[in-house]
Formats: structure tokens, sequence, C-alpha cells
């Protein structure tokens, strides 16, 4: 028999399914001293159409009203209606993932998305203390351990290690969000620093402040850096200098440097440069064979070109002579 990594009890039974609309599910409920306990991004465990499946849900509001509620009285010749407050608990999660205790010639797996809606009046579980730990080391159990990336420990149970896949994580859009002095730029430093424990790290972190120079150093880093050529790079250049080429400045960049906009004639001179640089491009695109390209790009494609035929192109603008008509 297949020993099940979730294990409920009567005490962890949080009440049940009251209302369903697509993802999100609605529970009435039953314990209100458990309902203390949870707070929103608990998971709940809600019991699905056979005995070997849950649907997890991640909790996501949490509400409690007040309703009024006559009380049995075993006289009969009282007055007054005596009421008593009695409150409405509800807990309304989205569903993020399904569980199943046997799943073919598998056990205890655990797949993103809800393979079902869950039926009303289904039993709710609050997932806590041994079963939290089981659940969440079921997630980083199916990564291979040469992938493991240690992100850190959930805040609903500090006991429970966060794992993902470090070549997955690496490989999607994520952001670090905080206010000033919450600690991104110490996050990002940590992430690198476990990152270098992965097998095959292979990351490119732009700096644009110099915060992670730090990890370079010989005596305590791990990393190594590089820095774009400066003017004062150009004599003697070190081997951490990167040289980028020219062709990688879009219009802008290269206007900033070659075009005095206090000129009279500044906007002759950028639509002149700019003409002259597309077609340079283009004519490199022609002689690489890369027609499809060309249907496409524009003058701040990065694309390589001639700044020798760039120059003499503009200097026969400037030498020109042009004769106007009467």
């Amino acid at each position: 028999m297949t020993d099940s990594t979730l294990i409920f009890n009567e005490t962890d039974c949080i009440g049940r399914v009251s209302a369903v609309d697509t993802s999100r599910v609605l529970i009435d409920v039953d314990d209100p001293n458990l309902l203390t306990r949870i707070g929103v991004g608990n998971l709940i465990a809600v019991k699905g159409s056979t005995e070997q499946e849950y649907l997890i849900g991640l909790t996501e509001r949490i509400t409690r009203a007040l309703r009024e509620e006559m009380i049995e009285e075993e006289e009969d010749d009282i007055d007054e209606v005596p009421l008593s407050s009695v409150p409405d608990d509800l807990i309304r999660i989205v569903l993020v993932g399904t569980f199943r205790t046997v799943d073919g010639d598998r056990s205890n797996v655990f797949k993103r998305g809800a393979d079902s809606s869950p039926q009303i009046d289904r039993e709710c579980y609050f997932i806590q203390g041994g079963n939290l730990q089981r659940f969440m080391g079921l997630l980083g159990a199916s990564i291979d351990e040469k992938k493991q990336f240690v992100l850190g420990r959930y805040i609903v149970d500090r006991s429970a290690v966060a794992i993902a896949n470090g070549d997955k994580f690496f490989q999607r859009h994520a952001s670090i969000l905080g206010s000033t002095g919450s600690g991104k730029s110490w996050t990002v430093a940590l992430i690198l620093e476990r990152a270098n424990q992965l097998s095959y790290p292979n990351i490119v972190v732009l700096d644009m402040h110099g915060e992670y120079t730090p990890l370079t150093k010989k005596e305590s880093g791990f990393a190594t850096g590089f820095k774009i050529a400066g003017p004062g790079d150009l004599d003697k250049p070190s081997q951490n200098i990167i040289f980028l080429p020219y062709w990688l400045l879009n219009r802008e960049e290269m206007l900033s440097m070659l075009l005095d906009r206090t000129d009279q004639n500044a906007p002759n001179q950028a639509s002149r440069f700019t003409l002259h640089v597309r077609e340079l491009k283009e004519d490199t695109l022609k002689t690489e064979g890369k027609l499809e390209v060309c249907k496409t790009f524009t003058v701040d494609s990065p694309i390589p070109y001639s700044s020798a035929e760039l120059v003499t192109r503009l200097n026969d603008d400037n030498t020109r002579k042009v004769s106007r008509g009467v």
C-alpha cells in the first residue's frame, strides 16, 4: 500500500465547498478556531473526485461576517425572542494544482492545474505541520539533484525548504520588487551565490552601478567581471575590457557623438547620416544573402557596416557642390 504524502485527520478539516467559480472555490468554514491560524498564501487541500485525489488551492481571501440567530429556549411564556451573534466564516482559494496518491504506476504526484472542479460539500483541509513539510519536499524531490536551486524557506513554515529547478528558473522572466533598503541587492547577490553551486551555472549579469563587484574579487568572489571599454582603455586595455563594435549603437547614440545639435544644418546632417547608414546596412544584408531580413530591418538594427565607407559618403556630402535652379 502506498503511503500518502498528505495524511489528514478531523482536526485538519477547515470546512466544506460552498461555491465554485472556474478556478476559484469558496469554502464555508466549520471550525472558527482553525480559521484564526490560516492566512493569505496558505495551502488548502480540497477532496477530489476520488479517494486518491486532492485539488490544491492557495488562500486568496478570508472573511468573517456576523449574523443573528434565534436561541431556542425551553420556556414558552417569554416576551422577547433571544438572539445570538453567529459568525459566518468564508475562505476563498484559487486552485493551483492536483495531488494524487496514486497516478498510474507512480505515487504521490503533484501537477500544476486542476484536473477537475471540486464538488459542492466536499471536505477541505488545512495543509500544515508534517503535511506541509512533506508536500513542499515533494515539489523539490522530482528535480535532479544537480539542478536543485535553493531559494530559501517558506514563510508559512520555516522548516520547509523552497527548491526550484535551476535550469528552468533562469530561463524564465522574474522580478524582485521592494522599496529602497528592503534588500533587493542582497537578494540578487544571494541568488547568484547559490546559482554558483549548480553544476553548470552560466549567467550574465549587467551590473550598471557596480553593486556586485565584490563577487568578482579573487580572494572572496567566484565570478568573472568585465567592463565596457572607455577612452582610458584604448592604449593598454586589460584582459577584462570588452570592446563593443560601433554598429551595435543605434542611430541616436551615433549622432550624439558626431552631430552638433546647435548647428542650423543639424537636421539635414542627421537625415543624410540616417540615409547612408541604412543603405550600408542593407548592402551588408544583400551581400550575406539575408534578403528576408531586408524587408523588416531598421536603421537601429544591429547589422555590421563599414565605418570607412560611411565617412567617405559624409565627406562627399560635405564637399559636393550643388547647383541651384533659377
